[in-house]
């Protein structure tokens, strides 16, 4: 017969969700229960619960060297509960079950979960039944994870974004996306519309790419680190040999483990976003192959977009074809195919991209 007492620390709900940015939200209420199962009477000394929230980042800030590390851990939140404690001699609980329940609200402000190679934002409960001196001691840890969701009033992140315009007044050509926030396992439905303007132009190939960036600070300022990654690809090489319009909508599909994507947050420490790249190429003659870039940022959210954005607009396809009266108006920029570069953005309203 198994006479370990059993003790567990139960939640009203293992994820609790900030709704609104750091200025904005009012936070959310922590509720659970440290539960007890003694098979036997057993004496205690004390017991507590501890609340620790902690945000690390640490980095070799030239790889190789010794001693040059950049790291740092901040507390965010410190709470103590303590249930039972015995002055003078031992308390002795008879067998049963015990619940002790406990309560706090957490801050709006406090930053969500993280994981990353090189940061963490981590809050976890830890539950300790002190035994007297020479007594094994019994406890236990529960992680709490915090997301943070945008409120349905920001519009920023459910309207469309439609990039167009003319390369050298003979390409034209549409990106467009129906909305700027995607959660884990969804698809971005990216719709092309390009019109050849020119009898020698032919399109080769089409490409899109999601890509993460990770900034990293410590406190003081001085030198930050930038980590970037591929988190997804998609291309298209089948164009209509005939016609001098295409039109076609591809789906970039986002993995739904958290090891493949970072959502998007900002914190002291740690930033994270995420950027749409699309490549299109197209040869200009036998041997010539050039290409323009489009680079559109988008927001990775902690949810399903459907459920944060209730009233998110469905996708519909761009029904209207480029037609010559429809260009905006051309510039003379041209990409070289020798060595093109991610980092070009076009688009007058993109924020620029980091090196």
């Amino acid at each position: 017969m198994n006479r370990t007492p059993n003790v567990e620390i139960r939640l009203a709900n293992d994820c609790l969700i900030f709704n609104g940015s750091a200025n904005e939200s009012a936070g959310a209420v922590l509720r659970g229960s440290l539960y007890l199962n003694l098979p036997e009477a057993l004496k205690v000394k004390n017991i507590s619960l501890r609340l620790d929230g902690k945000m690390k980042v640490c980095w070799d800030d030239v790889p190789g060297v010794k001693n040059n590390a950049k790291n740092e851990t901040r507390s965010l939140i410190n709470n103590l509960w303590t249930f039972v404690e015995a002055y003078k001699k031992p308390i002795t609980l008879g067998k049963g079950e015990y619940s002790y329940p406990f309560e706090m609200a957490l801050s709006g402000d406090l930053p969500e979960t993280v994981y990353t190679e090189f940061g963490t934002v981590k809050y976890k409960l830890r539950a300790i039944v002190e035994r007297p001196t020479f007594c094994t001691n019994y406890a236990v840890e529960k992680e709490i994870v915090i997301k943070r969701f945008a409120l349905s009033s920001s519009t920023e992140l459910i309207q469309s974004v439609s990039i167009a315009e003319v390369w050298n007044d003979k390409l034209a050509y549409e990106v467009h996306i129906p909305s700027k926030a995607f959660g884990p396992g969804e698809k971005i439905p990216i719709h092309f519309n390009t019109l050849l303007m020119s009898e020698d132009l032919s399109l080769r190939k089409v490409s899109c790419l999601l890509k993460e960036y990770i900034t990293y600070r410590v406190a003081g300022g001085g030198r930050c680190k930038l980590q970037t990654r591929w988190i997804n690809r998609l291309s298209n090489m089948d164009f209509p040999k005939s016609e001098s319009n295409w039109e076609k909508s591809l789906s970039l599909e986002i993995p739904s483990s958290s090891d493949a994507i970072q959502c998007d947050c900002m914190t002291e420490l740690i930033h994270v976003r995420h950027k749409l790249k699309v490549k299109i190429e197209f040869r200009l003659s036998p041997g010539v192959v050039k290409a323009v870039y489009v680079g559109i940022p988008v927001v990775i959210v902690s949810g399903s977009s459907q459920e944060i954005f209730l009233d998110l607009p469905p996708y519909r396809a761009i029904e209207r074809r480029i037609s010559m009266a429809s260009l905006p108006p051309s510039y003379d920029t041209i990409f070289s195919s020798y060595a093109p570069t991610y980092e070009t953005i076009v688009g007058h309203s993109l924020p620029p991209t980091p090196s």
